[in-house]
């Protein structure tokens, strides 16, 4: 039965002390750890439709929600490379949290660009301290991001918002919400916190996979924002992605998606060997004692083994080249190979997490199906998740590298190219032509 949090309902969020890590070495241990308690959870069947208070406070209390701030501001500044990792170890273990993890890391870099004021410094705290952060950014229907979600003056003069967003994923396990929104001036934003009067959190994510991910549905009604972080005029705004060019900003994202697929992946490989050596009856016609030394079932298994190391050497690869970009930031040929090294990575990592999670129960037999050994959920998770947005546009942007030579780009291009032509037609500045279609949060709920 669906539930909703309001300003005045209160839910245990952040409840324990967060560590401080203090290393990327230690980062990927505390990863392990956390990973290990979160899979003895995951593994109930009555876990599956609960919300993950429990797993969330894990990675809360491991430090690892922490890991993406800078040390200059009291973080160790990971990596990419170490930030996409710790992402796959927890999805191997629960991909719906693994998504949870993804998201707060996509909402909290915007914090660092923010200007230096007490705000910021507050929002740094809270992300220290191990406090979630979630996203208020699709529509029920139509394109983009704002749609029907506005922020505009009331009858007293004050910015308010209101409307309502799906698939807002971790939003009922986070402390501040990152909304995108339109408004008079163009596409805005505002960061909300939880408790404010109007904030409406629905417990309404019913699908068959990913339920830990808490991708339910928001409604905003009234909420009012503070006049000193109002929305900017659009050519103003300063998106949240680090200061990368617009081009690769959703590239960000992308790779933490390939990560929680990658993991699915490792995840359900992993547990189709466990069943293998201690569940599985050997096949009546199979000249062996033991399951795991039937030949077919070790040549499938090496089939699975090679997708999955497919999958992981191309999300390393990726990462790898995201931290060579964040050094050369300008450099287009770098640009290029990044945007399809990620979606090379999304492809595999779909393929990998899709492939291994349905099949392995052609291997452990009919005694696998039943629901407590509660082996669905790695299928289940991988075909939810990959639909985020469909593979065939990731493929379709590389091929058509290679065949026609056109360069590659995140999703939205069309829409982009477009606001490019209308800004050399002189229908609209530069500035709005440049703005990516994540909307920046550039609001603040008072």
């Amino acid at each position: 039965m669906s539930q909703s949090l309001s300003s005045s309902a209160t839910v245990p969020l952040a409840n324990v002390r967060a560590a401080r890590l203090a290393s990327e070495a230690e980062a990927i241990e505390a990863a392990h750890e956390a990973a290990a308690a979160i899979k003895v959870l995951a593994k109930k069947r009555s876990e599956n439709d609960r919300i993950p208070f429990e797993q969330a406070d894990i990675l809360s209390g491991y430090g690892l929600t922490s890991i993406l701030v800078p040390k200059a501001l009291g973080g160790i500044g990971a990596s990419v490379k170490t930030v996409v990792e710790v992402v796959r170890i927890i999805s191997a273990a629960d991909g719906g949290v693994g998504q949870i993890l993804q998201i707060h890391n996509v909402m909290i870099r915007g914090i660092f660009s923010r200007p230096d004021d007490a705000f910021r410094e507050r929002l740094i705290e809270d992300v220290l301290n191990g406090k979630r952060f979630g996203n208020a950014l699709a529509e029920g229907k139509g394109k983009g991001k704002g749609g029907g979600t506005r922020i505009e003056r009331n009858a007293e003069g004050k910015l308010v918002l209101n409307g309502r967003k799906v698939f807002a994923t971790g939003c009922y396990l986070a402390e501040w919400i990152s909304v995108s929104a339109t408004s008079d001036t163009g596409p805005s934003g505002a960061l909300v916190n939880r408790n404010d009067p109007g904030v409406i959190i629905e417990d309404d994510w019913h699908a068959f996979g990913q339920q830990h991910s808490v991708s339910g549905s928001i409604r905003f009604e009234n909420v009012l924002l503070d006049e000193r972080f109002a929305p900017k005029p659009a050519g103003e705004i300063t998106a949240n992605n680090n200061s990368l060019p617009g081009r690769t900003g959703l590239t960000w994202p992308q790779i933490l998606h390939a990560a929680i697929d990658t993991g699915i992946a490792r995840g359900a490989l992993d547990a189709a060997v466990d069943y293998l050596r201690n569940h599985t009856r050997v096949w009546v016609d199979a000249d062996v004692e033991k399951a795991s030394e039937e030949h077919h079932i070790i040549k499938t298994i090496g089939e699975y083994a090679v997708a999955v190391r497919g999958a992981e050497s191309a999300l390393k690869y990726a990462a790898t080249l995201f931290d060579q970009h964040h050094a050369d930031p300008q450099n287009v040929e770098l640009q290029n190979e990044l945007i399809l090294a990620t979606a090379t990575a999304r492809a595999q990592s779909d393929h990998a997490s899709i492939y291994v999670g349905r099949d392995l129960f052609s291997l452990t037999g009919a005694n696998s199906t039943l629901g407590k050994w509660n082996l669905h959920r790695y299928w289940a998770d991988a075909r939810v998740h990959t639909t985020h947005d469909p593979i065939r546009w990731r493929i379709y942007h590389v091929g058509n590298y290679y065949l026609n030579g056109v360069p590659p780009d995140e999703y939205g291009r069309a829409a982009r190219l477009k606001r490019e032509e209308l800004a050399a037609a002189g229908a609209i500045t530069v500035s709005e032509a440049a703005s990516t279609t994540e909307a920046p949060a550039v609001g603040v709920a008072s």
